[in-house]
């Protein structure tokens, strides 16, 4: 282990910093490139006929996906009588769509929500994304709407600053540098937008996913398409049901319940906690 000691950037010589991350953004590339899986897999259900035996086959080459998929099939609130006990079997019985949904999900956690040195707010921007996720598809399938693109508008809705988070955690590692607290916030929350952008971008997600994505807690107010504007707000929606998940203390179910966004999208308060009443399921499908 080096002895070189570690020098304390102040909010007055974080300059560098800004400019690493800005030059950051200019080589979308090197940053996260689609994985190859991911690639493959958005060929193969573009297909009309997707066989499960050569997705099976597809996922079988990364033991982290296929271990996901798996456990989500055998999880309580999905798995059928009998275990799934092969690979095939899972495939089958979540359908292609949830195949993908997953498979992005795993691919994102291992390229972007990865940053050395800050793996506890790292970790807690993927709880974030992945239960908003799951909480998304609950408010589509509620409201009938959105029901394909829920899902992958609110994985992406925090990738912006998980990516940040890792470009500043290599600027950090190259340069001996350990960056105040504040510092390291302001700077994440400032590139947020801009990261988030250019990783979806770089994905090739659809244009409605990736405005949903960046404008949702605006509610998209910014977006001219009204479609567009609806899908954030169910992003924003499902935003505040992880943040409820993963911490009550700070919203609780009654300030939930009562949340303009609900209203906006046509949810009643009924409606609301028939969804909140699926709380151990999400946590089921997301592992928590």
């Amino acid at each position: 282990m080096s002895s070189e000691p570690v020098v304390i950037l102040s909010a007055l010589h974080s300059q560098s910093a800004r400019n690493y991350l800005s030059e950051a953004l200019t080589g979308p590339q090197t940053i996260a490139p689609l994985p190859r899986v991911c690639a493959q897999l958005a060929q193969l259900t573009a297909q009309q006929a997707t066989d499960a035996s050569q997705l099976a086959r597809l996922i079988q080459s990364d033991p982290v996906l296929a271990g996901e998929l798996m456990r989500v099939a055998n999880s309580p609130a999905l798995r059928p009588r009998t275990p799934i006990v092969s690979l095939q079997q899972a495939v089958s019985w979540l359908g292609v769509a949830e195949v993908r949904n997953i498979a992005m999900a795993v691919m994102l956690r291992g390229e972007v929500f990865v940053a050395p040195g800050h793996e506890p707010e790292s970790e807690e921007l993927w709880r974030e994304a992945w239960l908003a996720g799951l909480w998304a598809k609950e408010v589509a399938r509620e409201r009938r709407k959105h029901v394909e693109s829920a899902f992958l508008a609110a994985l992406m809705h925090r990738t912006g600053a998980a990516l940040a988070l890792k470009i500043l955690s290599r600027f950090e590692f190259e340069q001996r540098t350990a960056m105040d607290a504040h510092t390291f916030g302001e700077l994440v929350v400032e590139f947020e937008p801009a990261f988030g952008r250019l990783l979806m971008n770089n994905w090739l997600l659809p244009k409605d996913v990736q405005d949903a994505a960046s404008d949702w807690r605006n509610d998209g107010r910014d977006l001219h398409e009204s479609s567009h504007r609806d899908l954030a707000a169910t992003v924003h929606a499902a935003h505040l049901l992880a943040t409820h998940t993963m911490h009550p203390q700070l919203l609780d179910e009654n300030e939930l319940i009562e949340s303009p966004v609900f209203e906006q999208l046509g949810v009643f308060p009924d409606d609301r906690r028939r969804m909140l009443a699926k709380r151990d399921q999400v946590r089921s499908l997301a592992g928590i």
